[in-house]
């Protein structure tokens, strides 16, 4: 059954590692062109491109064979070495870049229809008038309403140099109209959450580590001190990486000067430690990181270095156990590989590299052979022992093992309840709902009252249920907790689109066992 459930997020958390890597440091190092002189100085490879591209019989695209060529001899190599074609390489990058060139919207695809569920305050669709709730049937006089396009398609067609234009068609209250966009910078926020979530205690959700994580993090911690934050919860449950230098420079606000944070060793770079230098923020204060299996990366590096300088509690899952450093190049192509440099080493000196012996499919998939039901130390237990600078026992080999392990509650979700989850079913009705009583939140005036007072309708979970069979699915006999947690998502997913994130997680946050476990075992550290 946990297998199960993990199936129904794990094309998404490999989306998101390949999106980014699951780079543990990115660098991006020049490029190389390809040699021109005379057969003898061309590989192979090269050779027998030319050969296809002037001999073959019929027109063959090169790039695409090149790219599939460079791919399988990267194939021999470990699982996060990669080649990035140039059509991705872009969208790739904006993750590890904290942001793109686009038009500033945030759209759900309900009906194969285009709509905008969130404008960006002072974007470039707010100032041109777009607003949430509109139907983008068109860009320039391409439809894309109804033409099952790829969501990279669609961010093609968006997203584009800054300053340049871009022509889109909408549809509100049943009337079209055409706005003219200009292009212009768009945030990708790794701070997903930031808000108290009991007096004392500020909860911090990041989703990755890209160029602007530090500075995000900071502006969240010092925001949340100013409200009275005591303790923290720093949540890295999902995310799957990036810089490497963004995590340590996390790090270094937990910790006093002069202790390890990460070193990195391989056979063609210089071995580098990282160490905190600097008076940090939060050094004393009540800690708690929460992680899980798709937590990997420099989530891992952020993990490794507190728990193997005993400061803080983590609380979770053990994490998916990655452990390697790549870089990034640029071929003349227009793609990029990044190629795996060094290995990572916590501060105990072992590694959190799990193995990869087998084919990339199966080390992707790993996940799903674990048993979140069961306490996975004993797993570790036949891993390398280091001990923590207390005398703790930690094991290396593979990911970061909690202090305090909490396993999926299968009962919550039996077999069969699990299409009512699938898929953006809930999300898409979520959508349609608050459109219909968006009037009505504005007399709540903050989150919090939202929370305590709003009730959805009586029939929410009639009218959910009819979308499930309108969609061919069959609906089987579902228990109370189930339909409990789905009108919870309905609710939590309302109170985003009024008030974004923060009230997303505030509203789900008394069914989070995991954030439950962190607030109770906070409780009992005094400051």
């Amino acid at each position: 059954m946990e297998n199960r459930k993990l199936q129904v997020w794990l094309p998404l958390f490999i989306g998101l590692a390949l999106a980014l890597g699951i780079l543990a440091g990115f660098q991006l190092a020049g490029s190389s062109g390809r040699n021109s002189s005379s057969n003898k100085n061309r590989s192979a490879i090269q050779q027998v491109l030319d050969l296809v591209q002037y001999k073959y019989v019929d027109s063959v695209s090169l790039d695409s064979m090149e790219a599939d060529g460079i791919q399988a001899m990267l194939n021999h190599l470990d699982p996060h070495t990669v080649f990035i074609p140039a059509q991705e390489l872009a969208e790739a990058n904006a993750d590890l870049e904290g942001g793109f060139s686009g038009i500033g919207v945030e759209y759900q695809m309900i009906n194969d229809t285009m709509n905008v569920v969130y404008v960006v305050e002072n974007g470039p669709s707010a100032k041109a008038g777009l607003k949430t709730g509109d139907r983008i049937i068109k860009v320039y006089d391409k439809v894309i309403a109804g033409n099952k396009l790829k969501g990279s398609e669609l961010r093609k067609l968006l997203r584009g140099d800054y300053n340049t234009k871009v022509e889109v068609t909408a549809l509100r209250d049943g009337k079209t109209q055409t706005y003219t966009i200009t292009r212009g910078n768009v945030p990708l926020p790794s701070v997903e959450a930031a808000y108290m979530a009991e007096p004392g205690v500020g909860y911090i959700k990041l989703n990755k580590f890209s160029e602007t994580t530090y500075k995000e993090f900071m502006d969240a911690a010092t925001g949340l001190q100013a409200k009275g934050m005591k303790k923290m919860i720093l949540d890295l449950r999902g995310n799957t990486g990036g810089i490497l230098t963004e995590a340590t420079n996390i790090a270094d606000e937990f910790l006093p000067d002069g202790l390890s944070i990460v070193s990195t060793r391989g056979s063609h770079v210089k071995n580098k430690e990282i160490q905190s230098t600097k008076p940090g923020i939060f050094e004393k204060e009540p800690l708690v990181v929460l992680i899980d299996e798709f937590s990997a990366s420099a989530s891992e590096v952020l993990a490794g270095a507190l728990q193997d300088n005993d400061r803080g509690t983590i609380i979770g899952r053990r994490s998916f156990g990655k452990g390697l450093v790549q870089e990034q190049y640029d071929p003349a192509n227009g793609g990029a590989v990044r190629i795996t440099v060094a290995r990572y080493y916590t501060p105990s000196g072992r590694s959190i590299q799990k193995p990869y012996n087998g084919s990339r499919n199966d080390y992707q998939h790993e996940v799903l052979e674990r048993n979140p039901a069961k306490d996975d130390s004993s797993l570790q237990k036949s891993k390398e022992v280091y001990t923590t600078r207390a005398g703790k026992k930690v094991y290396g080999g593979g990911g970061i093992t909690p202090d305090i392990i909490v396993a999926f509650d299968s009962s919550r979700v039996p077999q069969g309840s699990l299409p009512l989850f699938s898929g953006n079913r809930i999300g898409d009705f979520s959508f349609r709902l608050f459109q219909q009583m968006k009037g009505s939140l504005t007399q709540y005036k903050t989150p919090s009252d939202f929370i305590k007072q709003y009730q959805l309708p009586a029939n929410t979970w009639d009218m959910y249920a009819t979308q499930l069979q309108q969609d061919s699915v069959k609906i089987p006999e579902v228990s109370v907790s189930v339909k409990n947690d789905i009108l919870l998502i309905i609710k939590a997913n309302m109170a985003r689109y009024q008030w974004r994130n923060n009230a997303f997680y505030e509203t789900l946050q008394p069914t989070d066992k995991l954030l439950q476990q962190a607030l109770q075992t906070l409780k009992s550290i005094s400051k």
